[in-house]
């Protein structure tokens, strides 16, 4: 696969997910301004696990993956008629609607034991254990209005519509920043919850038209589980939502265990994973979801030179963004925390209990890069049950790490345990794909190519530090103009370098002004 094909794809996915990312950050920003890193936060982010949770095992990834293979065949079936199509549309909605709505209620009644048993460091609170209870109550409702989302979303790809579904996610964060802003003075903290709700309707709303423009509608169908279609959809669901299950139980587990820890811990954990997963989704994430094809198409076409090369190629711009990312963070940890969040209620100990987990969680980013990459590679060889196991052992390793570690780090023990299970699964899935494909995951790159990297990554790196110095008696916004000048810095390199990531950078820029100008245009 041509790297600027490659590239071509990850900038429109990656500029989407910038979007949302933008949003998100914006969103973060309301919530440690207005709230800080006290109790209602903690309480709140609680709260939010549980249907985020559900959220991210059987809506958004599960549903949206299973539902495109099997209406694809549906709609290639019957391109002359839209009844079988439509059928299967009214079908899936129903059954979902009818499964996920019993899921909220039973959330609903029984969220009291469900607090008690996510958040045990509450228990001594009863405030803080009120407040959890009555805002996960308010945002189970959530959980129904993002599996319609998720859906739509499936369809939508199925249809090559891709832009409604990468922009749809920035109208959750838009109805959270809606109702911070409008409706705090009236509900208090629990607009925060009652914000989650808004942006889920919203963000399901947002994609309704271009469905409707396409001739389908979301209707009610009653025989819906006798549809060998939604049926199908189903059996195919088990094993992608083990899979994220795997990937979902970290998190979980992390803030478990920082509930235990002191106020803020939770908070801190939260803002600092949010600050490392803005570089990750929008160059990470893109990059994997947009090989993913070319890596299945060189496996259908037993090429598996090609395979090799296309994986390579990832992997070679994984380490290109990700380890200047890496050294970014570590070096400047707290005034990125300033910069984005000190303000309001968000105080200078929020500050530095935030950029301590930031400090700790920023090795682990080029390794959840790659494991992403890596993971996309056994999925083009028809493989989920490896990645899985490997899942299994990383969860297990950060759970013994996550209570080890922070009687020492309190709640930096839980970045570190995460960072630490992130380098292991890599180094698992590593040495699995090279027993299962006989081929070398890493290629012996040319020297003239390694020497040049290892230039450009000390020059970033020499340039971090005279930043460092020079900026720290100055403004944040002298911080800002300094990493700014980093970057561009960065990527001037391989022009002066001569290095062969030039080409595709240039085209990676015609890229992103070609996508501006349709925007505007």
């Amino acid at each position: 696969m041509k790297e600027t094909a490659l590239f071509k794809n990850t900038v429109v996915i990656g500029l989407g997910t910038l979007l949302s990312r933008i949003s998100g950050l914006l969103r973060e920003i309301l919530i440690s301004s207005f709230f800080g890193a006290t109790w209602v936060t903690d309480a709140f982010l609680i709260a939010y696990t549980i249907p985020n949770l559900l959220r991210r095992l059987f809506a958004e990834g599960a549903l949206s993956t299973s539902v495109v293979p099997v209406f694809s065949r549906y709609f290639v079936a019957s391109s002359s008629s839209k009844e079988e199509p439509q059928n299967f549309v009214s079908s899936v909605f129903s059954g979902f609607t009818f499964i996920v709505t019993l899921v909220c209620v039973l959330g609903m009644v029984f969220s009291s034991l469900i607090v008690h048993s996510v958040a045990f460091g509450f228990r001594s609170e009863p405030a803080k254990l009120f407040f959890t209870t009555r805002s996960t109550q308010i945002m189970f409702p959530f959980l129904l209005l993002i599996s319609w989302s998720a859906l739509l979303m499936g369809f939508l790809n199925t249809l090559h519509i891709f832009s409604w579904s990468a922009v749809a996610p920035f109208f959750f964060n838009l109805g959270t920043i809606v109702s911070i802003l409008a409706f705090r003075h009236i509900f208090g903290p629990y607009a925060l919850a009652f914000g989650v709700v808004l942006g889920g309707l919203w963000q399901f709303l947002f994609q309704i038209p271009p469905l409707r423009q396409k001739g389908f509608t979301l209707r009610i169908r009653w025989r819906c589980f006798r549809d060998p279609g939604f049926q199908e959809v189903l059996r195919l669901m088990l094993p992608v939502t083990f899979a994220l299950a795997v990937s979902q139980v970290n998190t979980l587990v992390d803030r478990i265990v920082a509930s235990l820890c002191r106020e803020g811990a939770v908070s801190a954990l939260y803002f600092s994973d949010r600050l490392m997963e803005f570089p990750l989704g929008v160059f990470g994430v893109a990059l994997s979801v947009a090989i993913l094809p070319s890596l299945s198409q060189n496996v259908w076409m037993e090429n598996m030179e090609e395979w090799q090369g296309t994986l390579w190629q990832g992997i070679r711009w994984v380490l290109f963004f990700m380890l200047p990312a890496v050294v970014f963070l570590m070096v400047f940890p707290l005034p990125l925390v300033n910069l984005v969040y000190r303000r309001g209620m968000f105080d200078h100990l929020a500050a530095e209990m935030t950029a301590a987990a930031l400090f700790f969680y920023a090795p682990g980013l080029l390794f959840f890069a790659l494991n992403h990459l890596l993971t996309r590679a056994f999925y083009s060889l028809r493989d989920t049950r490896t990645p899985v196991k490997i899942g299994l052992l990383s969860v297990l390793l950060n759970v013994v790490l996550d209570l080890w570690l922070v009687r020492f780090l309190d709640f930096r023990g839980v970045a570190l345990a995460t960072s630490f299970s992130a380098f292991f699964q890599f180094t698992l899935l590593v040495y699995f794909l090279r027993q299962k494909t006989k081929v070398e995951v890493f290629l012996r790159s040319p020297g003239d190519w390694l020497w040049k990297v290892g230039v450009q990554l000390g020059v970033f790196i020499l340039g971090c530090v005279c930043v460092a110095r020079a900026t720290t008696r100055s403004s944040l916004w002298g911080f800002a103009l300094g990493a700014l000048f980093l970057w561009v810095l960065y990527l001037v390199l391989p022009f002066l370098l001569r290095m062969d990531e030039r080409k595709v950078l240039l085209a990676m820029l015609g890229d992103v002004r070609r996508v501006f100008r349709q925007l505007g245009g």
